[in-house]
């Protein structure tokens, strides 16, 4: 049976129905079914349909309780954060080992290589996770994803050749893929799109602790002087064996979606359901369809531009997240001094994805936020062409200008989240953007070519080429957003709008969606 099939058999809400209990809906009307609680949970208060017809969807047409609010924020953010901190943490370790000793393992382009295998093993496992997370419990696939790349990162201590360190940078690769991706699906199950915006800015905030941990945690281990292992080695050690006590957590813990959070009572459960409605998302449907994923690669107009700016955008994440300290130490900067300033790239990542997150969830106008962030990348890569090495200070800070373009990926989460419906389309559509992601983070550091150090002056220029058709792009998809909002409320003008009933239908199949730009 179809999804349109099933939806004709549906009644509208406020009728008695018998809406269908299959893998066809959305998991919260199932839920709502089998509690018999469809119209105390489905039916909007006359105040909810006066601020839906107010145009406030993207705030929300039900206000949870705020201890309530505190509640799901309790037991949900500790886990997304911890998840995307150890994440970026686990990844970038090869960022600092590159200035406590490790590239003496390696020679002429070893070091670039380390990078992009980490990324072509990502992009290679990116769809098989997608696929878990869609069939099963989401919670058990992170748990032992999570636990996996723990095991792999602590076998880093033991490689000492470059053949060795291919092969854990491989596995490190496929395990991780499952982290983004899931951070996103978990945050649309218990937020309206404007607290999506806020609680996504919190967790992403990690890849800036992460930079103030990491840099931390080399600096400290650069004073290990041991004959049996070397500093780089007990750092990867220490992290990955706390990594894998956080996914054996991860996997005993964290609930699956609302319908089954362990720390709501049942009316708790209702009322979170009730909140989230208005995204018109839903949660989750464990059966994959055909033809949202045929709607997302042939049918949405908006899918290609999107991809397009997350790969020019991220060229930059590529390119410092692996070569930061190796740009840094050409400044000329010890290694001690090379590792300690990689903590105001951390306060600067957390600041700048605070700051334009917050922005957005309270006021919108994502276009402008996102775009405006493009700009100081622009400048800083300006800087560092014209100016030459032996301006230290200058220097650092136009390095330090690359990461606000880097911080677009938060705003591309985001995106994603609060633009996509139907489940299939919304986890396979993070899932390209994270394939997308990761071909820029391959690209970015074969930039970087031994016969162009120390100044590496062409991959300065790709840098800013990608920055700067970032700005137009983003424009675009801004333009393409509002216009199809525009359309649809001519469609619908002088009607009212039928109300969500979680059917798990796609963004363009809802002619009541409507696009955040």
């Amino acid at each position: 049976m179809s999804i349109r099939d099933s939806d004709s058999k549906t009644a509208s809400v406020g009728e008695k129905t018998n809406v269908l209990y299959d893998d066809e809906v959305d998991v919260a009307l199932n839920y709502l079914k089998k509690a018999h609680a469809e119209g105390a949970a489905l039916n909007e208060s006359s105040d909810d349909k006066e601020l839906e017809l107010a145009g406030a969807a993207y705030y929300g047409t039900h206000q949870l309780d705020p201890k309530l609010l505190r509640r799901v924020d309790t037991f949900i953010l500790p886990f997304l954060c911890c998840t995307y901190l150890l994440m970026f943490l686990d990844k970038a370790l090869l960022n600092y080992a590159a200035s406590m000793g490790i590239k003496s393992h390696l020679k002429g382009n070893e070091y670039s290589n380390l990078g992009t295998i980490f990324s072509a093993a990502y992009i290679f496992s990116e769809p098989l996770v997608t696929y878990c997370i869609q069939k099963y419990p989401i919670s058990k696939v992170m748990g032992v994803f999570i636990t996996l790349w723990g095991i792999v990162l602590a076998c880093h201590s033991a490689c000492k050749t470059y053949a060795a360190l291919m092969i854990v940078r491989t596995l490190l690769g496929f395990f991780e893929a499952s982290s983004a991706v899931g951070c996103i699906a978990i945050s649309g199950m218990y937020y309206t799109k404007a607290e999506q915006s806020a609680r996504i800015g919190y967790w992403a905030t990690q890849a800036g602790t992460g930079y103030i941990i990491g840099g931390l945690i080399s600096f400290g281990f650069l004073h290990y002087h041991g004959k049996t292992f070397t500093s780089w080695q007990i750092m990867f050690l220490v992290v990955g064996l706390v990594t894998v006590v956080f996914g054996i957590t991860t996997f005993i813990y964290l609930p699956d979606n609302v319908t089954n959070a362990w720390f709501l009572s049942e009316s708790e459960k209702l009322e979170v359901i009730r909140h989230i409605k208005s995204n018109q998302t839903g949660l989750e449907n464990k059966k994959v369809k055909k033809h949202q994923l045929k709607e997302l690669f042939f049918h949405d107009k908006l899918t290609y531009p999107m991809l397009l700016v997350t790969a020019c955008s991220q060229i930059s994440t590529g390119a410092i997240g692996t070569f930061s300290t190796t740009i840094t130490q050409t400044f000329g900067f010890d290694s001690y001094q090379t590792a300690l300033l990689q903590l105001p790239i951390g306060a600067i990542t957390a600041i700048i994805i605070l700051v334009t997150t917050q922005m957005m969830s309270h006021f919108g106008h994502f276009t402008l936020v996102t775009t405006s962030m493009y700009i100081p990348a622009i400048i800083g890569c300006i800087v560092m062409i014209a100016l030459p090495l032996s301006h230290k200070i200058g220097n650092l800070f136009a390095l330090y200008l690359l990461y606000s373009g880097s911080c677009v990926i938060t705003n591309i989460y985001i995106w994603n989240s609060c633009n996509t419906s139907g489940y299939s389309k919304r986890v396979f559509r993070n899932a390209i953007t994270m394939i997308v992601y990761n071909v820029s983070c391959i690209v970015a550091p074969q930039m970087f070519r031994e016969y162009s150090a120390p100044r590496y002056i062409p991959a300065k220029i790709a840098l800013l080429v990608t920055q700067c058709v970032c700005v137009p792009l983003q424009l675009y998809i801004g333009y393409l957003c509002k216009k199809e909002n525009d359309k649809r409320d001519v469609e619908q003008e002088g009607q009212d709008p039928p109300e969500y009933q979680f059917m798990d239908l796609t963004d363009i199949e809802n002619r009541s969606f409507r696009y955040v730009y």
